[in-house]
């Protein structure tokens, strides 16, 4: 689309020279992302793999579904925000510039739809580079719901993907990220969405896997009473990094915003989470709330933190809360003093720090494999999925 398909003829050095432009930790939105294992790293493009489902594969989109595929005829509104992206920090350019494809859905007026994405791991020591945009028109509902695979692959690899949403008057969208990548991926993704009067997005953001996991997400609320609710949750081990960085814009009166996010790392793991909400001074009698919460697992744990709130307007509602710390001693000591191990305690209650986000995914059969995950994350998590178990009984 614009330059990838050049490159691909070319060698893979010239396909590194645009690559290895990625920003540094100069640069204060990617102060903490270790991005320095990409500059030594031989890059070529992404091959594309077979699915049967639909899916993002070495930057072109399988099994494309026929009712929602749209000619990509894009609107002056949907060009700005394409140049907004890419000129927003250094890596969207290079995604601009490496981007394969941009495929462009829609959902028609009044219509029901339940969206499937299973991105696919890339090869080692390679790269793809895709968008996807999504036109939800008025009063139709979609739910969208993105699988990472689980596969081992050798050396690193690099997935890039951004989504554009246009949700139009009295639509809604859920909207559910299960990522769950190999030991060796790099992932990146960008998510904007723009909302029109009396329409929703919920957004569920969850990441287990990948060596290192970014995510850029800005919203707009640009009609009266809309809404955006994002809750999120990282767990981190080993020597993971995951970094969100989110931005809510309130543009105009009466919209309403939550983020509610919990980190929780362990061994060398480091997380950030930078949130920023923006309420501008026309959007009056808007209201907010940010809640983020950090547990710390170990003593080699790292967490930044980052929440902010930009208010313009004199009529709002807006609250927020930041933590980091430890299990609660006197919560352990409750549990042990009840007959639970210090093991099944401290699972218990690591399981219960995360279980606040997973009970409200909507869709039953995403939060079942969600939940099984994470107890198979937890090192005590059998023991967690017992005592469950005995509880509800």
């Amino acid at each position: 689309m614009s330059g990838f398909e050049e490159l691909i003829g070319s060698t893979d050095a010239e396909f590194n020279e645009v690559l290895l432009s990625i920003p540094t930790n100069r640069i204060e939105s990617w102060k903490y992302v270790p991005t320095r294992i990409l500059s030594r790293t031989s890059w070529s493009p992404a091959e594309v793999r077979q699915s049967s489902n639909f899916a993002l594969s070495g930057g072109e989109f399988l099994n494309i579904p026929e009712n929602l595929d749209s000619l990509p005829n894009f609107t002056k509104d949907e060009t700005t925000r394409m140049e907004e992206f890419r000129t927003a920090h250094g890596f969207n350019g290079i995604h601009h510039a490496l981007q394969k494809k941009t495929c462009v859905l829609t959902c028609r007026s009044s219509s029901e739809t339940y969206l499937e994405l299973h991105r696919l791991a890339n090869q080692a020591k390679s790269a793809g580079f895709a968008s996807l945009l999504l036109r939800i028109q008025a009063n139709a509902q979609l739910t969208l719901v993105e699988r990472f695979e689980r596969k081992v692959i050798e050396a690193q690899n690099l997935d890039s993907f951004a989504i554009f949403l246009t949700v139009e008057p009295d639509a809604h969208v859920t909207h559910i990220r299960f990522q769950q990548s190999n030991d060796q991926a790099y992932q990146f993704t960008s998510l904007d969405v723009r909302l029109s009067k009396n329409s929703s997005y919920f957004l569920t953001t969850i990441d287990f896997g990948g060596k290192l996991a970014r995510s850029d997400i800005h919203i707009r609320l640009s009609g009266k009473n809309a809404e955006a609710k994002v809750n999120g949750l990282a767990l981190t081990s080993d020597s993971q990094y995951h970094d969100t960085h989110l931005a809510i814009d309130h543009e105009v009166n009466d919209t309403r915003s939550s983020m509610t996010f919990r980190n929780m790392v362990n061994d060398k793991g480091e997380a950030t989470f930078n949130g920023r909400v923006l309420i501008k001074k026309h959007a009056q009698q808007s209201a907010t709330e940010q809640s983020v919460a950090n547990l710390l697992l170990s003593k080699t744990a790292r967490v930044n933190p980052k929440p902010e709130l930009e208010i313009y307007a004199d009529n709002v509602t807006a609250s927020h809360g930041c933590t980091v710390g430890t299990l609660d001693e006197n919560e352990l000591f409750y549990l042990t003093s009840r007959g639970l191990s210090k093991e099944e305690a401290s699972g218990l209650l690591q399981y219960a720090f995360a279980e606040s986000i997973l009970d409200e995914i909507p869709d039953d059969k995403t939060r079942e494999i969600i939940e099984k995950q994470l107890l198979g994350e937890l090192k005590h998590g059998l023991l967690v999925s017992e005592i469950k178990e005995s509880l509800s009984v």
